[in-house]
């Protein structure tokens, strides 16, 4: 059984009309009918019942039919993904970001690197997930690149630092440290701690944080997404450190800067560091270093 066998079914089970599969495959009749019935021969059934002039697929072409489309559409992905290593301004990447990216910051960068000339006849996929996840999901070639936060020990992937973050205070209305300008790390210890887990890239940076200015906190409970960690801020439940996302300020807390002299965070571009690259994959990452980088690490 060959490709075009595997074709010249699909058109036939879709019009149930030799002369219009024939046309539509720019072949003869006679040709289609002896590949199917090379097909059927070769399958030991028959896949198409005559009814009078006309044909239809049988119970038994109804339960091929299935296959026959998920190998196409398999082999046609490959074969998208080939003429993709030739063509730099053609494909798909598939793009994994943080969960507090996806407002504002992914939407603003894929809307300027589609506008770019050349660049309309690229487009995306997307996943969203804690750093941890998408790191794996790039290992396991899952996604092409991801915006997250920096992982240690981690030597086949390489990070570009793109963007700047901000790190507050979120409280909620009517708490003690309410209305403050600013406050220390050292004031949020007699207070309950809300922490992000440990798939969270901020969950090492925030503990560096703590342990750099000697504070102790209370533990109240360890979330992973932003929104849900402002969702129980909100609720009364403890005090947290967040970036400054942007649907933060909607929420009904107040969100106060830090006092304490704390080091830049960053989100990055994370790639593979030894992968093939495909080429619309490099001209996104070059557009994205040429226009949002802050430093290579």
């Amino acid at each position: 059984m060959n490709l075009k066998q595997l074709q010249y079914f699909l058109k036939l089970a879709e019009t149930e009309h030799y002369r219009k599969a024939a046309e539509a495959l720019y072949i003869t009749e006679p040709s289609l009918n002896r590949a199917i019935r090379d097909m059927e021969k070769e399958l030991g059934i028959q896949l198409f019942e005559k009814r009078g002039r006309n044909i239809y697929l049988n119970k038994y072409g109804h339960l091929f039919l299935p296959y026959v489309k998920r190998s196409l559409q398999e082999l046609g992905r490959g074969v998208d993904l080939m003429k993709a290593y030739t063509r730099p301004d053609q494909g798909k990447i598939t793009l994994g970001f943080i969960y507090t990216m996806g407002y504002t910051m992914v939407p603003e960068m894929i809307t300027q690197f589609q506008a770019a000339e050349g660049n309309g006849g690229i487009t995306f996929d997307f996943h969203q997930g804690t750093t941890a996840a998408l790191i794996k999901e790039l290992k396991e070639e899952e996604i092409d690149v991801a915006l997250c936060s920096s992982v240690e020990n981690e030597p086949d992937v390489v990070f570009y630092p793109i963007a700047e973050e901000n790190l507050v205070v979120a409280v909620p209305k009517g708490h003690p440290l309410s209305n403050r300008g600013s406050v220390s790390l050292k004031e949020l210890e007699p207070y309950p701690f809300i922490a992000f887990g440990k798939n969270s890239g901020l969950s090492d940076i925030i503990q560096g944080l703590l342990e750099q200015a000697d504070v102790h906190l209370k533990v109240a409970c360890h979330v992973e997404e932003d929104n849900a960690m402002a969702g129980f801020v909100v609720a009364g439940y403890g005090v947290a450190i967040v970036p400054d996302f942007y649907t933060l300020q909607y929420y009904d807390l107040d969100r106060i800067p830090i006092a304490d002299p704390i080091e830049q965070r960053y989100l990055f571009l994370a790639m593979l560091r030894q992968a093939q690259v495909l080429p619309v994959v490099e001209r996104f990452r070059n557009f994205l270093l040429s226009r949002w980088q802050r430093g290579t690490l």
